[in-house]
């Protein structure tokens, strides 16, 4: 505001009032008087200002203050029309002047009262610098003073409404005063004024910074302006602000060298609240720090303003304050400043701008249990604050996360050692305080038993130790441990723009050095590890394994550059945890590399290497692994349940809703490509088998998945070696084939198949390749029909032995030959020599039933086996036929027969069906019990030695009873006919026919000889049946049998006989054998 202007304003006011006063008496209550009241107003106006006066009314009451006389003056207003635009910039609501009514009479006038109501003043300077205001027309020269003395009593003033707005110097200003009352003596070209008002500061902003902001102001003032000097002066002012007084004093003289301007030399001095004058003296990008802060504090202030002001010129601006004993807190109880000296001062600087603004701190001390910090500061050019100083000492841990991105972390305990250069450009951006310096900063920092946590990671770190030495961007970090989100470790390192790479302020950020973790979680290492900033790659496949595998690839972001070895005693991976690991990790930005790995992992060891590509695209690419394990003793079901463990229930709803992020270690192996070598000492099979000194190698390449080799010894001496190759989709096998080669000395055939049963893996290994299979599986138990023979797996078997064992039987030069198919083992070819003899056998074994049963359907060819030698096994199996002892001779023979092997392998000759067809050569019966009970008439030495001619026969087996439809023998005593039944186990009912003369006259030597020479023996054909009868083992009963009646025997064996071949799955073709 423009004091001589509003001076003038005032003179010229007096004046009307005086003319108005001498014409009152006849004036009063005319509208004409009235009207050239307005127009008088407006003349005076006019001849001061170029300003434009707007509409207003004008009233004369000799009574309302009688015996004093009141003008009124409602509604003025000013308009400022400068530079082409309407700028309102001044308006009275109403104003009432009182005048002494007795020296009016003595023509004298004199106003003892003038009250403003209402009132609204305000100037504005553009960007331009183009000014707005209250202004006259011309400037007085010194030495010239107002044309009018006066003296007014009371000057009353209610709701004023200042305010100003410079966009030159992006500052704004606005102030109420709700009451004012002061007094005003113009006299021999001076004019003072006192008084007290009481009002509102609405705000101060300067540059978008809100210094102050609805603060009570209340102020008692004594102020003096001379004219001829065109200077005013303040003294004695104390204005009462943010419920602290603060002198006012100094002098503000107009510019005689500019058209507007005034050069001041104004001071303050004072108490203020700590946080406000932190605010007036920090670089608004530091303002953050102070969010939500609260302080009881007191700063001592001395502000001084010197220079010329204008609407585009800045004065100097010195502001020093001091503190003691200062406390600042924050509604988080982490950050604290209990105590705190500061000593500081803001200068604007040559230019008056914040270009040039310095903020000095020579002394700036924080005291805290831990000791003392101190620090040296100077901040250079508030455009872009620049940092100098140095910082050393001891403090909490939360006394130096309230100054050191507070934002960033939140400490809870701990001690803090510092000594520090700094030199660097202050964090800018829409939020600073969660972003650290990004400057130079030279010395060393140690932190001891340190609690802090990182709310964007959600880390907590405890008990953290630490020597730090700082050379700019390299800190080299000493004796490192603590415990990070539950993870405890150890470590010596070298970083380079760590913080910048936390704070997004650099791209990268590389560590080398030597880290030891107890227990590492993966999951919680990739949340950590990942920047704040970083989006999510999303898979560009839809199957689990591109999901879990494109995590896995961003395991470390690609600014997170490292070299380290790293020993960890437990790492946990989702399924499965890793014990005693070492390995060095190598990231620089483009792929991941895995070397001198080593640790232990399913009870073993594990080493190699791996390495894959840093994914940022989505596209997956799997990891390139040489690998090689190494374990003493397994139990097969537990490392196959940990190859094909399924997540549960909870982990695959986690994964399809996309928020279980980390792979198994399984599925790390099967989406893997490279090599795999193992080696395992012993494999303790399902079946009580095992697997020894087993060496093995894969070779996988995408799906793709080879075993060039594998070598192993079984638990009873034999020597195998394998080869195989699979696919893979999806984390699981959809085919496989296998060709397995067994070499024995001596074969136990029982211990092979348990062996092979013990292969059997768990059902979740495998994905059946068709809806129907799938659906089957689910409805199959968990350990039901093996996946191995399922169609998944496909494998080729062979077993060569030169002795072999199966129960009582034995043989040799054993050659077999299978093939695993879906639901079953194919018996493709098997041979050995048994019996005296050679046996060859094809078939078919099911595999899918359920446990302890295996369904076997085999057709065996037997030829020359030795009569003696078979039934010698047949008397070890305590079956109820002949003994060796008794029977001589040489079988060729073709036998379809159906079985269930038990959980021994063994068959069940209850569930047996077969039937057989025979050729007997030289075939001799040496005391037969059965023929000497059915030949009682004849002498025991002509029965007990028989010769018979080559015999052709078939037979049915049914469930360990021989069903015989007819069996012809001719013999050196008698030609005969046998039918019937007879068990295994005793039972029997047989018919026997024969020729009671012919056996009793015949001629028996030339018969034998008949024999032995290969020539027939006439036939009877007339022969006379006896039953043969018994329930359990021993004599049989005798019966004779009417030949009517032996017909209908005969007939009802041979019905017998047919209704099974029709209803038994028997095949008489043999065609298996073909």
């Amino acid at each position: 505001m423009k004091f001589s202007t509003l001076w003038r304003l005032l003179a010229a006011g007096f004046v009307l009032l005086l003319l108005l006063l001498l014409g009152g008496v006849w004036l009063l209550g005319s509208t004409y008087g009235r009207e050239q009241a307005k127009k008088l107003l407006r003349h005076r106006v006019s001849e001061n200002t170029d300003l434009v006066v707007s509409q207003f009314e004008v009233d004369f009451s000799p009574l309302r203050d009688f015996p004093h006389f009141t003008i009124s003056v409602r509604n003025f207003g000013l308009t400022d029309t400068a530079h082409q635009q309407l700028v309102p910039v001044l308006r009275v609501g109403r104003a009432d002047a009182r005048l002494e009514l007795g020296q009016i009479l003595r023509g004298k006038v004199r106003v003892t009262r003038l009250q403003l109501t209402d009132v609204f003043f305000h100037q504005q300077v553009d960007s331009l610098g183009q000014q707005w205001g209250l202004r006259g027309k011309r400037r007085h020269e010194a030495g010239s003073g107002p044309p009018l003395n006066f003296r007014l009593d009371s000057l009353v003033i209610r709701h004023l409404h200042l305010s100003t707005r410079n966009d030159y110097k992006h500052s704004t200003f606005a102030a109420e005063v709700n009451q004012a009352r002061l007094s005003a003596v113009v006299y021999d070209g001076q004019a003072r004024l006192r008084g007290t008002l009481a009002g509102q500061l609405l705000y101060l902003r300067t540059r978008g910074n809100t210094l102050f902001a609805g603060e009570p102001v209340r102020a008692q003032v004594r102020y003096r302006y001379d004219f001829r000097q065109r200077q005013g002066k303040l003294w004695h002012t104390y204005a009462t602000l943010n419920g602290d007084t603060v002198r006012v004093g100094g002098t503000h003289t107009a510019a005689t060298d500019r058209e507007t301007g005034s050069r001041l030399n104004l001071r303050m001095a004072g108490e203020q609240p700590l946080l406000d004058v932190l605010r007036t003296a920090l670089p608004p990008n530091l303002h953050a720090y102070l969010a939500d802060a609260r302080s009881p504090s007191k700063a001592r202030i001395r502000y001084t303003i010197q220079g010329l002001s204008g609407p585009t010129s800045r004065p100097h601006n010195v502001l020093t304050f001091r503190l003691r004993n200062a406390r600042v807190v924050w509604p988080d109880s982490g950050r604290a400043i209990r105590r705190w000296d500061l000593l500081g001062r803001l200068d604007n600087g040559p230019a008056h701008a914040p270009a040039t603004t310095t903020l000095t701190l020579p002394r700036c001390r924080i005291y805290s249990t831990a000791g003392q910090l101190d620090a040296a500061l100077t901040l250079r050019n508030f455009v872009r604050p620049y940092l100098v100083g140095r910082v050393r000492g001891q403090t909490e841990l939360r006394s130096l996360a309230t100054i050191v991105a507070p934002g960033l972390w939140q400490a809870q305990q701990g001690t803090a050692s510092l000594d520090l250069h700094l030199r660097g450009l202050l964090p800018t951006g829409p939020n600073p305080a969660r972003a650290l310096p990004a400057m130079r900063m030279h010395g060393t920092v140690g932190l001891h038993n340190a609690a802090f946590t990182v709310p964007t990671r959600h880390a907590h770190i405890t008990n953290l130790n630490v020597q730090l030495g700082l050379q700019d961007s390299l800190w080299t970090l000493r004796n490192l441990s603590g415990q990070l989100a539950g993870m405890r470790f150890r470590a010596n390192a070298r970083t380079v723009y760590l913080l910048d790479y936390l704070t997004d302020q650099h791209p990268t950020t590389t560590i080398t050095g030597r880290f030891a973790v107890e227990e590492l979680h993966v999951p919680r290492l990739r949340y950590l590890l990942a920047r704040p900033a970083q989006q999510r790659i999303k898979a560009a496949g839809q199957g689990n394994a591109a999901k879990a595998m494109t995590r896995y690839a961003n395991l470390f972001p690609t600014g997170l550059h490292l070299d380290v070895l790293l020993r960890c005693k437990q790492l946990t991976l989702p399924t499965d945890t890793l014990h005693e690991l070492a390995v060095q990790v190598r990231h620089d930005g483009q792929r991941v590399r895995l070397t001198h790995l080593a640790g232990r992992v399913w009870g073993g060891q594990v080493s190699g290497q791996a390495s894959w590509p840093t994914d940022t695209t989505g596209k997956i690419r799997p990891v390139d692994a040489q690998l090689a394990l190494r374990f003493g003793t397994i139990n097969y079901r537990q490392l196959l349940t940990r190859l094909s463990r399924p997540p549960g229930k909870q982990r695959a709803a986690r994964r399809a809703a996309g928020a279980d992020p980390d792979p198994s270690l399984r599925e790390l192996l099967l989406e893997s490509s490279g090599q795999l070598t193992c080696t395992i000492d012993r494999v303790n099979l399902l079946t009580g088998e095992s697997l020894r000194n087993l060496r093995l190698r894969f070779d996988k390449q995408g799906p793709s998945l080879r075993v060039p080799y594998l070598t192993f010894r079984t638990s009873d001496g034999g020597a195998g070696r394998a080869q195989a190759h699979a696919d893979i989709e999806d984390l699981r096998l959809t085919s496989a084939h296998a060709d397995v080669d067994f070499t024995y000395s001596t074969l136990n055939i029982q211990r092979l198949l348990r062996l092979l049963a013990g292969l059997n893996p768990p059902d979740n290994l495998f994905a059946p390749r068709t809806p129907a299979a799938r659906a089957a599986r689910r409805a199959e138990p968990t350990w039901g029909v093996s996946p191995l023979f399922d169609g998944t797996i496909t494998a080729q078997v062979c077993v060569y032995a030169d002795r072999v064992r199966y129960a009582v039987l034995q043989g040799t030069q054993f050659r077999l030959r299978s093939t695993l198919a879906a639901g079953s083992a194919r018996l493709e070819e098997c041979t050995l020599q048994a019996f005296g003899g050679d046996v060859a056998l094809r078939g078919r074994l099911r595999t899918d039933a359920e446990a302890g049963h295996h369904p076997l359907h085999v057709q065996t060819r037997l030829r020359n086996v030795q009569l003696p030698a078979l039934a010698e096994v047949a008397e070890v199996l305590n079956l109820n036929v002949l003994s060796s002892a008794n029977v001589r001779g040489t079988m060729q023979c073709e036998a379809d027969l159906r079985t269930d092997l038990d959980e021994e392998f063994l068959p069940h000759l209850s569930q047996t069906l077969g039937y057989l067809k025979t050729n007997i050569q030289n075939l001799e019966l040496l005391n037969v019990v059965v023929l000497q009970d059915a030949l009682k008439l004849i002498s025991r030495e002509r029965a007990g030695h028989l010769y018979f001619e080559p015999v052709k026969a078939e037979f049915f087996l049914d469930r360990g009873r021989i069903l015989i439809p007819h069996l012809p023998l001719h013999s050196n005593l008698t030609s005969m006919s046998v039918s019937g039944t007879y068990s295994l186990n005793g039972p029997a009912n047989l018919y026997v026919g024969m020729n009671p003369f012919q056996a009793l006259f015949g001629n028996n030597q030339k018969r034998v000889a008949r024999i032995q020479a290969g020539k027939r023996v006439r036939a009877v054909r007339q022969l006379l049946y006896i039953n043969l009868h018994r329930e359990q083992p021993g004599p049989f009963k005798v019966g004779l049998f009417k030949k009517k009646e032996q017909r209908e025997q005969q007939h009802n064996i041979r019905q017998e006989y047919r209704t099974l071949l029709r209803q038994q799955p028997l095949d008489t073709t043999m065609r298996l054998l073909q």
